[in-house]
């Protein structure tokens, strides 16, 4: 089981939260007129690596998929920003929400930090198993009108469709933070949709989403130091 739980939350509640004022003119972004800013692309991925190590060492095989996506994300700019009361700011970090199936069905949500608040990706692996097992008093309740000035990205796992693309709820026209869903596995691939604002993020922002990713997808070494 995890150790210095209190110590991790400390950390995540001091960290979580940092963010700087860009030097971009509110006025000046594009599409703020636009009926809506959202749009979507769906990739298809070799995970088979992914899966092979999860199986061998006995982790979770969404909570590595998860991780190397949590990471990827992390390397981009683009994700982490957003527009609070007409300013463009950028978060240092960013964290993902991710809904989490019940024996009834029903959905409750939980955040994965960033795994560079953690020593080793045990640590963090042990903390989302935490997580899912108390998810009672563990649970992210920011409600959705709240959620687009949070250093959040949402995650969805769709485990039993192998999709070729999906669409994704839109709260506001001008709704910033990402979207991510990802499908059932078939012959060593997954689908991935991103839906992100045209506000941020061009052609050129999903083909380094598309990179990032892939490179810890055939290397998830690089996550868990194996």
């Amino acid at each position: 089981m995890l150790l210095n739980l209190e110590e991790i939350k400390k950390i995540e509640a001091e960290n979580k939260y940092k963010k700087k004022v860009l030097d971009i003119k509110y006025d000046s972004l594009p599409f703020l007129d636009f009926h809506s800013t959202r749009y979507s692309m769906t990739f298809k991925m070799s995970i088979g690596q992914v899966y092979n190590i999860a199986k061998a060492n006995k982790i979770p095989f969404f909570n590595l998929t998860s991780a190397c996506i949590l990471s990827a994300i992390n390397e981009i700019p683009e994700f982490k920003k957003r527009i609070i009361n007409k300013e463009v700011v950028e978060y240092d970090n960013i964290s993902a929400i991710t809904p989490i199936l019940q024996e009834d069905k029903s959905i409750r949500e939980i955040e994965l930090p960033p795994l560079k608040y953690f020593k080793t990706f045990k640590e963090w692996n042990d903390y989302i198993q935490y997580k899912k097992e108390n998810i009672e008093k563990e649970q992210f309740n920011v409600p959705a009108n709240k959620r687009d000035e949070e250093p959040i990205v949402n995650f969805s796992c769709i485990p039993w469709i192998h999709f070729d693309s999906m669409t994704n709820v839109v709260y506001s026209p001008l709704q910033i933070y990402p979207v991510i869903a990802w499908g059932k596995l078939e012959d060593n691939k997954i689908p991935i949709s991103l839906t992100v604002s045209h506000i941020f993020f061009f052609g050129y922002h999903f083909k380094l989403f598309y990179d990032s990713v892939e490179k810890y997808f055939n290397n998830p070494e690089l996550i868990i130091k194996i």
